[in-house]
């Protein structure tokens, strides 16, 4: 028996097997629709999807909240937080950040063309939240947080001891955006806490709790994930 004759047997007896779990429905087409659309959240009405047109504002949602140190002129340690965070660039790995000029942490790193990212667990947050709602001319954050300011080995800046990971990154360029400037800062060296590390050298995500920020308010990022993980599939019930 030809090879393309066997091949449509198996199509006709498949169609065959879906018509009969599908009595109602109208085609072999819609049979095999109905396996995928099993899985589909369903729609609750006409105005289910309708937008609502908002202008200029930000729904990216959550963004990473990341602690940026630096040194102000006179070698004082300072850390802020910051969202306004992502990846630039592959090889070499660099990072951005935008700061409004207002900040403290803006001149800091003009002045040093350098700064730290440090990456925090959820046990944190307090912490994380303190920094971007304080500003550096008005006190020495680390002293008021109790939080242990570390020099960094590779670039000028100062790390928090405390967070899990830091990024020591130099200032390659930086980039005027309006509101912000966007600071590129290529990574020199990352450090992590070895409990972190799994056999392979990666990050085990089981143990490392991100933090993210949405609206004014930080959020664990796995409790963000076992939310979205319990739905089950087909049914919908800065500074």
């Amino acid at each position: 028996m030809q090879k393309s004759k066997i091949v449509n047997i198996i199509l006709a007896l498949v169609i065959l097997a879906l018509l009969i779990m599908n009595k109602d429905s109208k085609s072999p087409a819609d049979s095999i629709k109905a396996l995928f659309n099993e899985s589909q959240p369903v729609d609750t009405g006409k105005t289910a999807h309708t937008k609502r047109s908002l202008g200029e504002r930000n729904l990216v949602f959550p963004e990473p909240a990341m602690v940026i140190g630096s040194y102000d002129k006179a070698g004082t340690p300072n850390i802020m937080t910051a969202a306004w965070f992502g990846v630039a660039n592959s090889r070499p790995f660099k990072v951005s950040v935008s700061l409004r000029p207002a900040t403290y942490s803006y001149d800091n790193i003009m002045e040093s063309k350098a700064f730290t990212v440090n990456v925090p667990d959820a046990s944190l947050i307090p912490y994380v939240k303190f920094a971007g709602t304080y500003s550096g001319r008005d006190m020495n954050k680390f002293e008021e947080t109790g939080l242990t300011p570390v020099k960094a080995e590779y670039v000028n800046a100062p790390y928090v001891k405390e967070f899990p990971i830091v990024l020591e990154c130099k200032l390659t360029e930086y980039h005027d955006l309006g509101s912000h400037r966007q600071f590129i800062g290529q990574v020199v060296d990352a450090k992590i806490n070895e409990r972190l590390l799994d056999e392979k050298g990666r990050v085990n995500m089981d143990l490392f709790d991100p933090v993210v920020y949405a609206q004014g308010k930080y959020y664990s990022g796995l409790d963000l994930i076992e939310n979205i993980q319990e739905i089950e599939p087909g049914k919908k019930d800065g500074n």
